[in-house]
């Protein structure tokens, strides 16, 4: 069977489906910023449409890169896959210098920029999985310097540059998705698993040799033995879905939201949607992001090249592992994280970087084979 374009030898248009689920996730991300910022704002002084005036701004923006990203053909990334990641390695070192580097609550991960600041970390898990899509779709599976040694340092660098910012939550969503693109592009689980049991030690000491770390996995495990303490947040996150039920009790009703539930506009704006929309609307969230993850799949599956291949995939992975460990927290399914629900939690750096993956998805969509 003969594979041919649409439209004769046209190249077939953007993924409809694709472009419509990213609309639809951050116009859901619109009307729950509001509802969940609206008192926070008002407590720090300004309008009740602070937040949610940022978050439009971020929209639009966000929408025009994702139409520029959507017009850039993606093969150009291959080439500057290398320049990406030493770029991404300075942006993450300029959020230690005095004076450029902004810090919120002990965590230094933005670079403040007049009016606004940035978290290099959200757009160098998009350098990351480009640069790892070009390695593995040009160099060969056998163990060597070139093709395994270097991407690990580099991964390494960033991996742990993040961590001391410090984001655990962001560090691990790059290394899962990095081993991911490790595994499918062919490498012998054999050297797979001996990374990973390398890495053991490390973990021990980032996680249960750092206290607020290893609070989280206690309160993780049973939040009620200490319900006032490190189990507080979750267990209100569990009374915010026991509350909404299966309806909610209505957009902008919810009463979690209120001084109960740590930063209830970001980290756990799915249990606020939970509380006020219930079960139809927290199902509704995890099916949208689930269509996202097919789409990505279905576009990387259509693809000839490997590039092209790997770069869907690995995008695809990046933002739907971001979303389920969102979820997974919120539930208490994993241990409390800092981690936005992508295109839904406020925050210009999180979204902007989500619809630029988003772009780069629909750009490659644009290039799969259909067949007749």
């Amino acid at each position: 069977m003969d594979l041919i374009y649409h439209n004769g030898d046209k190249k077939p248009k953007p993924d409809a489906i694709l472009f419509l689920t990213i609309l639809t996730i951050a116009g859901i991300g619109i009307a729950m910023c509001y509802s969940a910022s609206a008192v926070k704002a008002m407590s720090l002084g300004h309008s009740s449409y602070y937040f949610l005036m940022f978050q439009s701004i971020w929209f639009v923006a966000g929408l025009v890169l994702l139409i520029a990203f959507l017009g850039i053909d993606y093969q150009i990334y291959k080439k500057y896959s290398g320049l990406l990641i030493i770029v991404s390695i300075v942006l993450l070192i300029l959020v230690f210098i005095p004076g450029l580097g902004h810090t919120v609550k002990g965590a230094t991960r933005w670079i403040h920029l007049g009016l606004v600041n940035i978290q290099p970390s959200e757009f160098v898990k998009i350098a990351v999985v480009i640069y790892l899509a070009k390695v593995f779709s040009t160099e060969s599976t056998e163990f060597s310097v070139l093709n395994i040694i270097i991407p690990i340092v580099a991964v390494g660098s960033i991996f742990l540059l993040i961590v001391v910012q410090p984001d655990l939550g962001t560090a691990m969503n790059i290394l899962i998705v990095s081993a991911f693109l490790v595994f499918i592009s062919g490498f012998s689980l054999f050297y797979i698993a001996g990374i990973a049991l390398v890495s053991i030690p490390m973990f021990y000491l980032l996680i249960y040799q750092v206290d607020y770390r290893k609070n989280r996995i206690l309160a993780y495990f049973n939040p009620w033995e200490d319900r006032y303490g490190i189990g507080y947040h979750i267990i209100q996150s569990f009374i915010a879905f026991k509350k909404g039920s299966v309806t909610g009790v209505g957009l902008g009703f919810g009463t979690q939201k209120l001084k109960k539930l740590p930063e209830p506009h970001t980290d756990f704006i799915f249990a606020v949607i939970a509380e006020e929309i219930g079960l139809i609307g927290t199902v509704g969230v995890v099916l949208l992001f689930a269509i996202f993850f097919v789409c990505a799949v279905r576009i990387s599956m259509s693809v000839q090249d490997k590039f092209g291949k790997f770069l869907a995939i690995g995008l695809g992975m990046l933002i739907t592992l971001q979303a389920v460990i969102n979820i997974g927290v919120a539930t208490g399914l994993m241990p409390t994280t800092g981690m936005p629900l992508p295109l839904v939690s406020y925050g210009g750096s999180s979204f902007l970087s989500t619809m630029i993956a988003g772009g780069i998805l629909l750009n490659i969509s644009r290039h799969r084979e259909q067949t007749e």
